[in-house]
């Protein structure tokens, strides 16, 4: 019940806290964007928070600042032929797994939310996860041969550049991962830069929610999307 597959891999993923990153959060301006949402869902889509935003960051990534779409390899910093969207998604109500769109920055927000519909069910009916399929079976290793045969995989993957079987290369993760802590019923949750992923900076968005602003110079209410980010 407690020792999942996911928690017997992180003990073997993240050590004590050494290196320097940078954190921070900030609401996200939605009234416009949650009204878009609410009238294709109303014409049978199915658009969330979660897809309205990977989108947006596939299209900063491949317009605005593609220097961020990169990845670390021998010490020098690579560019990423793609921009990928990743997300985390919980499967079965106690594992987590992630969800990846390609090419997000040249797809409408409809296109990327059908595709991650039909992925995220694919996911959590057992279909499509060679990826987590190669995890649970690591996570039955003995400590600490886990960690072991873990940074030897990452080593590979990472610094040597070789792909390994169950989908495990430099661009598992893509060019950025988001985190959906809304069903959780946080506004805010700082996430970790998971070493296992080699992104260069990942995101979490809250609950989506109305606040009071200060709008030339008087208070309204807004929708507000509640973002928080770590690079």
């Amino acid at each position: 019940m407690y020792n999942t597959s996911w928690r017997q891999m992180a003990a073997a993923i993240f050590n004590p806290p050494r290196d320097g990153k940078v954190s921070g959060i900030m609401d996200f301006p939605f009234q416009n964007a949650q009204e878009a949402i609410n009238k294709w869902n109303s014409e049978g889509h199915h658009v969330t928070a979660t897809h309205y935003y990977m989108s947006t960051m596939g299209h900063v990534l491949g317009t605005w600042v593609p220097e961020l779409n990169c990845y670390a390899q021998w010490g020098k910093v690579y560019q990423r032929s793609k921009v990928t969207i990743s997300a985390a998604v919980l499967v079965g109500g106690k594992d987590l797994t992630t969800v990846r769109v390609h090419d997000a920055d040249k797809k409408s927000i409809l296109e990327l939310s059908a595709e991650m519909n039909a992925k995220v069910n694919d996911r959590r009916s057992g279909k499509d996860d060679e990826a987590m399929a190669k995890r649970k079976g690591l996570a039955v290793v003995p400590w600490p041969m886990r960690r072991w045969i873990f940074q030897g995989m990452r080593y590979l993957v990472y610094e040597m550049g070789f792909p390994l079987k169950g989908g495990l290369n430099k661009n598992m993760f893509g060019s950025m991962m988001v985190s959906n802590l809304g069903p959780l019923g946080l506004s805010y949750g700082i996430p970790a830069l998971m070493p296992a992923s080699n992104l260069a900076f990942v995101m979490a968005i809250g609950y989506v929610e109305q606040k009071p602003v200060v709008r030339d110079g008087e208070i309204v209410i807004t929708t507000v999307l509640p973002v928080s980010g770590t690079f």
